[in-house]
Parts: structure tokens; sequence; C-alpha cells
């Protein structure tokens, strides 16, 4: 093993100081309450596909506050009113996207459905038609990150939890197994809709990203916690902003949620992994207060370790059969 952070017997007692600042609760309950007033406005299109045993969607619905969030949504050919299936909500990775079908077909073989949302701003049908205060450095991270009410991620995350608030109301969906999935940025977001909407039972979230900000910025080595280190170094040499930046990313952070996380978590990290260092994640795992577990893949990376797949399967039959 090529050890890049601390030792694991470090992490796993790794438990920094929360950043939250007076009015976090309040932040979050405000923005859930704006949230639930807008209305989703959901449209569904049938798309053909060559397995007869799902039936395939593309969906649309209103993002938060001005933008519009495209998915895909695959079921499983038997789900109805009458036969109401569990749902998986997933988020995928920083500058990806969800698109592929075939990726989800296991889920779909446990009678599963699949919502796979796609981020505003960073796929061609989910465009970010926000205004932001501020520019940046070049990406999404910096993005209105001088005021918490117009960061990027405060829109992104409540688009997350919109889309779980679209399965809820489905009526082939049984509303008390929802689970939310991703990895590295979906993991983060993955923790976030967790964390910030009510219905979710349970949380998959591998190599998360958005957490520990300061310990992340500090360790990066490629990832897009660059684009704060290079705001840092082009746009504030005098410091003048860090101590707001910081504020602002506070709220934001996934061990600061973590309290609020009730549903059982499942999250991996790769001891190698220099994009979202091992810390971070055991420094949001060590704040989860729910029935969780970890599993730690020392010589990987981030990610690649298929193994993980397997988990995920036991993990949810475990919880929704």
């Amino acid at each position: 093993m090529n050890l890049f952070d601390m030792p694991l017997e470090e992490l796993k007692n790794y438990k920094p100081d929360l950043t939250k600042e007076s009015n976090f609760e309040e932040f979050w309950e405000k923005t859930i309450e704006e949230s639930k007033d807008q209305p989703l406005d959901a449209k569904l299109n049938s798309v053909d596909y060559p397995v007869e045993q799902v039936r395939v969607y593309d969906v649309f619905f209103d993002g938060f506050k001005n933008s519009r969030i495209y998915g895909r949504y695959v079921l499983p050919k038997e789900a109805s009113k009458d036969n109401k299936v569990p749902v998986i909500v997933m988020y995928h990775g920083y500058n990806w996207n969800n698109v592929v079908i075939s990726n989800v077909l296991s889920f779909s073989l446990m009678g599963y459905g699949v919502l796979l949302v796609d981020v505003r701003g960073q796929d061609i049908k989910s465009p970010d038609h926000n205004n932001y205060d501020n520019g940046g450095a070049a990406g999404w991270m910096t993005k209105g990150i001088l005021n918490p009410d117009n960061y990027y991620y405060r829109y992104v995350y409540m688009d997350c939890v919109r889309a779980v608030e679209f399965v809820s109301k489905r009526e082939e969906i049984d509303s008390d197994k929802i689970a939310v999935e991703g990895g590295s940025q979906g993991g983060g977001l993955a923790i976030a809709a967790g964390a910030l909407s009510d219905k979710v039972k349970a949380v998959m979230a591998d190599i998360p990203y958005l957490c520990h900000f300061r310990r992340a910025v500090e360790l990066y080595e490629g990832s897009p916690y660059s684009e704060i280190y290079h705001y840092f170094k082009l746009h504030d040499s005098l410091h003048q902003t860090e101590e707001q930046v910081y504020k602002t990313l506070s709220y934001f952070d996934g061990m600061n949620l973590a309290a609020r996380i009730k549903a059982d978590v499942l999250m991996s990290v790769g001891l190698e992994d220099t994009v979202c260092p091992p810390s971070t994640g055991f420094a949001l795992y060590n704040h989860l207060d729910t029935n969780k577990e970890i599993k730690v893949y020392p010589e990987y990376g981030h990610g690649g370790f298929n193994q993980q797949g397997e988990e995920k399967i036991v993990f949810l039959k475990k919880r929704f059969g």
C-alpha cells in the first residue's frame, strides 16, 4: 500500500471538530421549506429500450428555484400501483453523467426502480440558470462561494432532495423504501440528500466528495478541490475572503450534515485516494450517529473497487428485501 494519508488506525478515530455556524440548522430548515413551496412540475417521456424486462423514461422536473433538471427513470416491468417497488435515486461524479442504463440493471433484477439524476450545469439536459454574485475559478466549486444563500451547491443539494420528492410521489414506488446512492461528488450528494430529506431510508456513499473542506484543499492532488486552491492563489492572494469562503463551505460540508442523517448508511474509502483523501471520508463517517458501516480498500485510490457493488446489493437486500 502506498500510504497517502493517515494510517488506518488513526483514521478510525479521526473526528475533527465540526465547523457549523450558529444558524446552520436554521439555514437548512429555511431552504427546505422554500423547496417544499415550489411545485415539481414533473414530466415523463417513454424511451425505447431493448431490455424488455424494464420500462425506461426521460424525466424532467423543476430544480430548486430556477433550473429544469433531467434524469432517466428505470422501472421493473411489473412495477405498478398494485405492486409498489423500492427505488434508488443515483447521483453522479463531478463533471460526469448518469445516462448509461445498463449500469443499473442489477437493481432492476432485484425488483427496484432507479432514478438517474443529472446535476445542474454538468450535463447538456440539466442547465444551470442561476445567477451568481461572484466569478471564480474554472468549474463549479467557487460559484457564489462568498454567500451561502447564493452558493452553487445550495441549489444542487436541493435539486437532489427534489429528485427524492419526485419518486416519493410516484404511485408505483414504495415510499418507505427509498435509497440514495453515488460515488465521489455523487457520494457527497447522497449524504446531502440523506441529511436534508426525511424520506430517505438508506444512503450508499462511495469515496464521498464535499467533506472536511479545509483538509481536502490542503491535501488535494488533481481533484476539483484545486478550484478552491486556485481561487485563493490567483484571486485572493492576500486571503481577504478566505474566512468567508470556508464559512460558506461549512454549510455544505458532509461532516456538518452527518448528524441530520437518520437513515442507514453504507460508505467506502480507498486508502490511496488522492482526490477525496480518506481522512475526509472518515471525518464524515465518524460524525454519523446512525446505523452505519464503512468498507475500506487499502490498495485502491479514487474508486475501482468493484466489490463495493456486491456490498450494496447485500446492504439493500437486508433493508428492503
